[in-house]
């Protein structure tokens, strides 16, 4: 290759690159460390393999939407803002100030922000979502829960911008509902043997539990809660990336739908989990469908 095809090359690529633009994301903390461990360097349209030990629910979506994007023809390349985002995001979004959320939404909460986000197809549908009641190891072994007047009777620990769970739980009216704004915060709590027990989504392995630096929780056997609404990704109409990225969005999400990568994913990470299939459903009396 002579030297002028070399600059010509040159010019080309870096022209090339300076479309593709960096869009910052926000994201939590320990969903990016886990995302990482499960990609293991490999990059999102790379990835076939979700059952890594901390692939969480979240952890799924965060490489699921960069998969469908990356499918539906978007360039757009990411840099990440660590932090605890969970509260934040949907103004961010909603003020343009963020271009797409990497942790999905449940319908009911982003209805009323329409007129300035893009609504995804679902990403988890209506009926898919069971959350297991968690409790500390030491509970668990005295702790009977079979129908909804066993739950009434204990202490829960939540939060309220989990617009679903919150609401959920309001309905079905446990003898005390605490707010915490971390997950972590909730763990602690509950591990301590403070609150009762919390909601939380099924682990891939049996028996189900979650376990970091100052407590372990596990699920209660054989009862499960319905949070009966679907989740979606959200893009922001105020961005100016918004309309092409949402569009490209839905294209790669149509993709992994129909290739079964979606279902795939979560069953891998054991979110769609075949062991709680028969589990009672503790507010069946509360769902609008049988």
């Amino acid at each position: 290759m002579t030297y002028l095809r070399l600059i010509l090359l040159f010019i080309f690529t870096t022209t090339a690159m300076a479309k593709q633009p960096v869009v910052e994301i926000t994201v939590e903390t320990d969903i990016y460390n886990y995302a990482m461990e499960v990609l293991d360097g490999q990059s999102p349209l790379e990835i076939n393999d979700f059952s890594g030990k901390n692939s969480l629910r979240d952890v799924v979506e965060f490489i699921l939407v960069q998969k469908a994007l990356a499918l539906g023809g978007s360039q757009i390349q990411f840099s990440f803002t660590l932090g605890n985002y969970d509260a934040r995001n949907a103004k961010l979004l909603r003020d343009g100030l963020l271009l797409i959320g990497f942790d999905s939404i449940w319908l009911s909460q982003v209805k009323d922000l329409q007129d300035d986000v893009y609504i995804s197809d679902e990403i988890i549908r209506k009926g898919e979502y069971w959350a297991g009641i968690y409790t500390s190891q030491e509970n668990k072994k005295k702790m009977k829960i079979n129908n909804v007047e066993d739950f009434k009777r204990l202490s829960v620990v939540s939060s309220r911008h989990w617009l679903v769970d919150w609401q959920t739980l309001t309905a079905i009216a446990p003898k005390k509902l605490m707010h915490e704004d971390e997950w972590l915060g909730m763990a602690k709590l509950v591990d301590l043997g403070w609150i009762d027990v919390m909601l939380a989504p099924f682990t891939k392995n049996r028996p189900f539990s979650y376990q970091g630096d100052g407590y372990k929780i596990v699920a209660v056997d054989g009862v499960k809660i319905s949070l009966n609404d679907s989740r979606h990704f959200v893009v922001s109409r105020k961005h100016p990336l918004g309309k092409e990225t949402f569009i490209a969005l839905q294209k790669g999400l149509k993709i992994l739908r129909k290739q079964g990568v979606i279902d795939k994913a979560f069953r891998q990470a054991g979110f769609f989990n075949p062991h709680v299939k028969d589990w009672t459903i503790i507010n069946q009396h509360l769902l609008n469908t049988p």
